[in-house]
């Protein structure tokens, strides 16, 4: 009964179980169902149209699950605008202009529609067209139904027929095939209306070196309106709960507006009991990105690449060790929410989240030698007030830096510090400097001479020969 289309005079509608019939057919979403004969009933799928032949063409035709028939009501047919007569042993569609649309055959109790009663082969959806370009479509390797419709109007190929568009087509083996990531669309507008509505988070790690405070991760913290980024760093990526809580707590302190929401992927650091309870304790929405798919928590991912990419920099401009990274990513993420501007808005992180623009008199270039003031009592007369140091980032509740003491090997938070930012060049790096206390005393000196003349003007040079 698959191919076969029966008139019913009792049917309030047109309706099929064959998807295959549909030249168009969009889904419903209210729950309509139809009662058969046997009280039985059958829900409506979906509404499209059928076209049987170039003049019979079915309009809102329900696709009707769990229906074994074709079924064409009469009523419908009058609605719109046909003409059905009925005599002994036959039956005639007829148009408008009374000329013959179809014919209708007795099917043992009823009719059906002749397929066969107009010139020319019988013809439906899935029939001749699209066996034509599926035919083709396999010939030529699989290629795209767009490409290949327009190659075929092209007439740059003997031997290949026109062929017609044909919309929803699905090839099975293409998509196993060629089925690639979906592609995200940028955001173009600010999607929330205020500082700290919505925080978006993700781990970064573990690094290949461990941090001079002997941390492996790090957390990065964005909020979703003004982009400004808090970044902290853990040994064990279950610490992410402790952070989080803290920050929300304090933000919940500073703002006067509610949270709303947090987002993560789904890392076992973010989806667990812990991040459940704080949630649904303080009505928060915890929002997950589908798994292995990165670009839906691509604020906090783009962050974290303008993050490392700034630390890496700055670590390889004097050749610091890796053991340092966390204070150059500290210290780009405070860089960062002074100097970069949110789209759209035009104002720096800083001042959206603080609302006042921030002030860089005091920043300094990382890695640098400086110079800090000895507190210690006692000390000699003729004996050093300084000790030297390299400069690693900023005072976290403090404004200070903090600078690592080559001499003790230590970091120190300070405000009583002097840089030299003149000459970055004459600055021995950290590198140098433990190589130079491990080699023997002939090879150093032999180093810093050369070290010397690396940094002499051209003019100086002939008097330094000797040493060398």
């Amino acid at each position: 009964m698959e191919d076969v289309w029966i008139t019913d005079s009792g049917c309030s509608r047109h309706m099929t179980g064959h998807c295959k019939w549909f030249s168009s057919l969009n889904p419903v979403s209210t729950k309509e169902y139809i009662t058969f004969g046997d009280n039985g009933q059958g829900k409506v799928l979906g509404v499209g149209s059928v076209s049987l032949f170039a003049k019979l063409s079915l309009r809102e035709v329900a696709f009707v699950r769990n229906l074994g028939f074709n079924l064409v009501s009469v009523l419908r047919l009058l609605d719109e605008g046909f003409e059905v007569r009925f005599k002994k042993g036959a039956c005639r569609v007829l148009d408008a202009e009374e000329t013959l649309v179809c014919s209708l055959l007795p099917f043992g109790q009823v009719f059906r529609v002749d397929l066969t009663s107009v010139s020319g082969p019988a013809r439906y959806l899935v029939a001749s067209p699209s066996a034509n370009i599926w035919k083709w479509h396999r010939r030529f390797g699989h290629l795209s139904f767009d490409l290949l419709v327009r190659l075929s109007s092209m007439g740059l190929i003997r031997g290949l027929p026109k062929l017609k568009a044909e919309k929803d087509l699905v090839c099975y083996p293409c998509h196993h095939g060629k089925m690639v990531a979906a592609s995200h669309i940028p955001v173009s507008q600010v999607m929330t209306s205020y500082p700290g509505e919505l925080l978006h988070m993700d781990t970064v790690g573990p690094a290949r070196v461990a941090s001079v405070s002997g941390k492996w991760y790090g957390l990065v913290v964005v909020d979703d309106f003004s982009r400004f980024s808090w970044v902290f760093f853990m040994e064990f990526k279950d610490e992410a709960f402790g952070f989080v809580w803290d920050l929300v707590l304090r933000l919940r302190n500073e703002s006067l507006k509610a949270m709303r929401a947090i987002r993560s992927d789904n890392g076992g650091e973010f989806r667990n009991s812990r991040f459940e309870n704080i949630c649904r304790d303080l009505g928060l929405e915890h929002q997950f990105s589908s798994p292995y798919t990165p670009p839906q928590n691509g604020v906090v991912e783009r962050k974290n690449r303008t993050l490392i990419e700034m630390a890496r920099t700055m670590l390889d401009e004097h050749r610091t060790p890796r053991r340092f990274w966390a204070e150059a990513v500290n210290t780009a993420c405070y860089i960062a929410n002074r100097i970069f501007l949110r789209d759209f808005l035009g104002k720096t992180s800083y001042e959206l989240w603080f609302d006042r623009q921030p002030s860089v008199k005091h920043l300094r270039a990382f890695g640098y030698r400086c110079f800090v003031l000895k507190k210690a009592g006692h000390l000699d007369k003729f004996e050093s007030r300084c000790l030297d140091g390299i400069f690693l980032r900023y005072g976290s509740s403090s404004r200070a830096f903090r600078v690592w003491i080559l001499e003790a090997k230590r970091v120190v938070e300070t405000c009583e510090v002097s840089f030299d930012e003149t000459m970055p060049c004459t600055t021995p790096t950290l590198s140098f400097q433990v190589m130079m206390k491990k080699a023997p005393l002939s090879l150093r000196m032999r180093k810093v001479r050369l070290m010397m003349v690396m940094h002499e003007p051209l003019h100086r040079l002939q008097l330094l020969r000797p040493l060398l």
